[in-house]
């Protein structure tokens, strides 16, 4: 599984494909028991089981799962597909990069487990299913799926990275399931020698929907992948009602971006200190020198007049913001190290014109009491952070907008009206939504209510 947060670091050394329900996932490096480099077998006898059995529990306290999910986890031994740690290491709660870009980024990894599981209970996974998996990575994933289809089902994997499908069929038939088919290709085109699928899934991100991704659906069938919406990546649950796509379920999540044909026009610019980037989801070239600037001065503070919130909360503030202020721009400062408030921030840009100069400005929390000595994931006011000439106007805007958001009952990836048709046919009709035109097909997203 293909998956990244935004960090350039060591092999297996950071948290990457995660359940992303803040604005923007923070970035942590893993446990510091995970050897990098080590293979998986020497962390002693017996104890992956062990391990693997506590990753099982965590994942059941975590959420609500299914017996079939729960179990599959419990018996596939992650570190035979994740030798970049530890043994032990392996069955930690993280996602762990498994091959870097010339230019340092991630370009794959093994995602986080909870991430995993969110999204195979989106899809619905039942013995017998035909599956395909778009974005093999280590592997690890398809094992899972395996595990819960069963003999009588099938999995395909297919990935565009030739060394990753080589390592992936090997880890395969180690840990015992030889069975899942792995081709190299453009998952963009699906895999039509074995279609049709019950279900698919995408494990990176997508800024358009393939048509071969549905077209190779059996009648019925559910498409899971996590797609971009205005720089918010969402893994959610398409199905056919009424002949028309919609979203059954979505949820928060990071993914390295898809490559190959159908990748989208994201665009990563360096910005200053060295180390820092800016990815913007339309493509878009910005004022780097701007934006540089504007991040190296001091941040002006607008607390939104809502009750305290918990960081997993504020995921929903950010979307809904998101998707109501199409004048500003979205974008993800990416950093291998710099000051903690620009570390995987999100923000919207307000670009510069007669009547506002340049700001930028994204969510925080503030904390309460003694910097440091907050609970962490304790409740805490809503901060907008704004940056450079125009940020504390456009804080305070945002500000105000998060007390319309608190009244309007909070609106998030939960209850999110999401529908996608064909690029050229009709949407169907809702006030409060967002359309978003991609190559192949339009995305309409919001809350019809708000």
């Amino acid at each position: 599984m293909s998956a990244c947060t935004a960090s350039m670091v060591e092999l297996g050394k950071v948290v990457n494909g995660m359940n992303a329900g803040g604005p923007s996932p923070a970035v942590s490096p893993a446990d510091g028991t995970g050897e990098s480099g080590r293979a998986g077998g020497q962390a002693g006898p017996g104890r992956p089981d062990a391990a693997r059995a506590r990753l099982a529990l965590t994942l059941r306290e975590r959420g609500p799962l299914s017996r079939a999910v729960l179990a599959a986890f419990g018996s596939v031994p992650r570190h035979l597909f994740v030798t970049e740690v530890a043994a032990e290491a392996a069955y930690q709660d993280e996602a762990f990069v498994i091959k870097l870009g010339p230019d340092g980024i991630p370009v794959s990894s093994s995602s986080q487990p909870m991430m995993m599981a969110i999204m195979l209970e989106q899809l619905g996974l039942e013995p017998g299913h035909r599956v395909l998996e778009v974005g093999t990575g280590s592997g690890y994933n398809a094992a899972v799926m395996a595990h819960v289809t069963g003999t009588a089902g099938s999995v395909v994997t297919v990935d565009i990275d030739s060394e990753l499908v080589h390592r992936a069929r090997a880890s395969l038939a180690a840990a015992g399931y030889g069975r899942v088919i792995v081709r190299r290709g453009d998952g963009g085109y699906g895999e039509p020698d074995y279609a049709p699928y019950d279900r698919i899934i995408v494990t990176a991100g997508a800024w358009d929907v393939a048509p071969a991704w549905l077209d190779q659906l059996a009648p019925g069938g559910r498409l899971v992948l996590p797609l971009s919406v205005r720089g918010i990546q969402l893994s959610v649950a398409l199905e056919c009602r009424a002949g028309q796509w919609m979203a059954a379920s979505a949820s928060r999540c990071s993914f390295v971006l898809m490559a190959g044909a159908f990748a989208g026009p994201e665009t990563i610019m360096p910005l200053r200190p060295a180390g820092l980037f800016a990815q913007v989801e339309d493509g878009r070239r910005l004022d780097t020198s701007a934006l540089s600037a504007a991040l190296a001065g001091a941040a002006a503070g607008a607390l939104a007049e809502v009750p305290p919130a918990r960081p997993a909360q504020l995921g929903d503030l950010d979307l809904w913001l998101a998707l109501t202020e199409p004048g500003l721009v979205r974008v993800l400062l990416r950093a291998a190290a710099g000051p903690p408030a620009v570390l995987a921030f999100g923000g919207l840009v307000c670009c510069p014109s007669p009547a506002a100069p340049f700001a930028i400005a994204g969510l925080a929390l503030a904390e309460p009491g003694p910097p440091g000595q907050a609970e962490r994931g304790a409740p805490a006011r809503v901060l907008m952070r704004g940056y450079g000439p125009g940020g504390l106007a456009l804080a305070a805007h945002l500000a105000a907008q998060a007390r319309r958001w608190h009244d309007i009952g909070r609106p998030g990836a939960a209850d999110l009206t999401l529908a996608v048709c064909p690029a050229g046919s009709a949407l169907p009709p809702g006030t409060g939504l967002m359309v978003l035109t991609r190559p192949n097909v339009r995305v309409a997203a919001g809350w019809p209510a708000s």
